[in-house]
Formats: structure tokens, C-alpha cells, sequence
């Protein structure tokens, strides 16, 4: 008969397979409709956000790109500058909480994909609003930090304070760096914390506890002397 395969094993096993299925369903199914619906959302928000520093988000040969209000300080034939905002990045968090539930054993399967679904979509309209922030920053700050270069034009606006334009920065990172892998992962051990306690915290344990030791053997019985008289 054969065992069944340890749970904390088909865990890792169906990440291998289904995280790179999920990637691909994202990528070719869903990618052009979040960014398209985080262009809407933003479109909506930045009046209240931004009143005098964005007019919306456009599309130009499939990049999404933040149209800013802020006129440049030359003369320049363009009306308005253009910043990059990167819109399907941050909705990769969605895929890989999508094969992380995929591949954890256990009930509700369609549930518990819905409420991680529902629970990252906030932060990935965060991730897009603290970069658009951050563009904005740097092209009225007009200094490179981090791994961006500001745009060509400099903006005829007064720069942020150094303090105020490194916490822009800080924000930045955390949508780019930190988010896209500790948000997915919160998602996941907030979902399946029974199969965590039961399966891998008990069985981490179980490995540690040193096995019982074995009760000692009886003594042998001694021998039993030869006769001589029987020589």
C-alpha cells in the first residue's frame, strides 16, 4: 500500500506547478483588465489627490502613463509631461496568492481565493497611488534617487524638502519591494493558519522531539556450568 505523500511535499509540489500556471493565466488573461480598471480608479481619485499636479492616465503603445498638470519650466513643444506609472506590476501580487492557495490542501477553495482576492486588491491600488506620488515627487524635485532618473523638463513648481522627497522615495520601495512579497504571503498564512498549526508547525515539532528510548534488554541468564561427571 502505498503512503501518502507528506502535506508539507504536495505543498511545494503544487507551488512548482501551479504558481507558474497562475503567472500565465495572469499575464495572457487578466493583466489588460486590472490595468485598465486601475487607470479608472485612479482617474477617479486624483482630482481629491492631486488636484493641480495630474490630469489623469493615459495609454501609449501599451504603456500606462501619468499626464501631469504641472507645466515644464522651458519652452517645450509639449503641452503636458508624461510620467511612467507602471500598472500591471503591482497586480502580480494576485497570481501568487493564487498559487499559493492553489496548492495548499484543504476546504472552501473558491472562498478562500475570493476573500485573498478581495483583501489584496486595496494594496494594490496602494502600491499604484505611492508610485504615482513618488513620479510626481521626482519630477518636481527633479533629482534622481534611488534607481529613477527624473524626466528631461523641470517642472515649474517649487521642489519637496529633502525629508518629505526621501519619504516619497521610502513609499516607492515599499511598493515595489516590499509589497509585492509580503503582502501575498500575509494573505495566505491569514487564510490557512489550521493548516500551518497542524501540518508544518506539527510536524517541525514532531522532527524535534527526541525519540523515545527503548527500554533496556533483559539481562542474558548466566550459563549454566558443564557437568564433568558427564565426560
Amino acid at each position: 500500500m502505498r503512503r501518502p505523500l507528506d502535506p508539507l511535499l504536495r505543498l511545494l509540489l503544487g507551488a512548482a506547478a501551479g504558481l507558474p500556471a497562475c503567472l500565465a493565466f495572469w499575464w495572457w488573461v487578466v493583466r489588460e483588465p486590472l490595468a485598465q480598471g486601475l487607470a479608472q480608479a485612479t482617474n477617479i481619485v486624483s482630482p481629491w489627490l492631486w488636484p493641480d499636479a495630474i490630469l489623469g492616465v493615459g495609454f501609449r503603445e501599451q504603456r500606462s502613463l501619468l499626464v501631469s498638470l504641472l507645466p515644464p519650466l522651458t519652452d517645450s513643444a509639449q503641452l503636458f509631461v508624461t510620467l511612467p506609472l507602471p500598472l500591471s506590476r503591482p497586480t502580480v501580487i494576485l497570481p501568487l496568492f493564487w498559487g499559493l492557495t492553489l496548492a495548499t490542501p484543504g476546504r472552501a477553495l473558491l472562498r478562500r481565493l475570493l476573500f485573498g482576492t478581495l483583501f489584496l486588491l486595496p494594496v494594490v491600488c496602494a502600491m499604484v497611488l505611492l508610485y504615482a506620488q513618488f513620479q510626481i515627487a521626482l519630477y518636481r524635485t527633479h533629482l534622481p534617487l534611488l534607481t529613477e532618473t527624473p524626466p528631461i523638463d523641470y517642472a515649474l513648481a517649487l521642489p519637496d524638502s529633502p525629508i518629505l522627497y526621501h519619504l516619497w522615495g521610502l513609499g516607492r520601495q515599499l511598493a515595489v519591494l516590499v509589497l509585492p512579497v509580503v503582502a501575498p504571503l500575509l494573505a495566505w498564512l491569514s487564510l490557512h493558519r489550521p493548516f500551518l498549526r497542524t501540518v508544518i508547525l506539527g510536524g517541525l515539532l514532531q522532527r524535534n522531539v527526541p525519540a523515545a528510548r527503548k527500554p533496556p534488554a533483559p539481562p542474558a541468564p548466566p550459563a549454566v556450568p558443564a557437568d564433568p561427571e558427564a565426560r
